[in-house]
């Protein structure tokens, strides 16, 4: 009677829908000879930076408690390692998004002017 909820597929539809609609937008958004590649690359970009600082947040707020919460575990069992264990994969995962946070528009910069395209700073 009752499905079960695939959490990670659900966030894999959630992120590609997001990225479809971002390249969509972009392209639907498109003057005539008014849309460069400056232009769609840092709105992508502002996108993806979003969601991957809302996503560091959670992560951050998720795992310290998580961790905080291990520590009143009795040490005899696997659950405190364990719960210890994905807590820290919690907060590294959180301190690399945002690290791409940062890095992104640099990165963008860096593709662009690889193309051939004059890039501008995304701000």
């Amino acid at each position: 009677m009752g499905e079960k909820m695939n959490t990670p597929r659900l966030l894999k539809i959630i992120y590609y829908t997001l990225i479809v609609s971002t390249l969509v937008g972009a392209v639907a958004s498109a003057d005539n000879g008014a849309y460069t590649l400056s232009t769609s690359l840092c709105g992508i970009v502002g996108s993806i930076q979003t969601v991957i600082g809302v996503i560091a947040i959670l992560l951050f707020i998720t795992g310290g408690a998580l961790y905080a919460g291990a520590h009143m575990l009795p040490a005899a069992g696997n659950l405190r390692g364990n719960l210890q264990g994905w807590s820290m994969g919690m907060i590294v995962g959180a301190v690399v998004g945002i690290i791409l946070v940062i890095l992104a528009p640099t990165l963008i910069k860096t593709i662009g002017s690889t193309a051939g395209s004059t890039v501008t700073s995304c701000s």
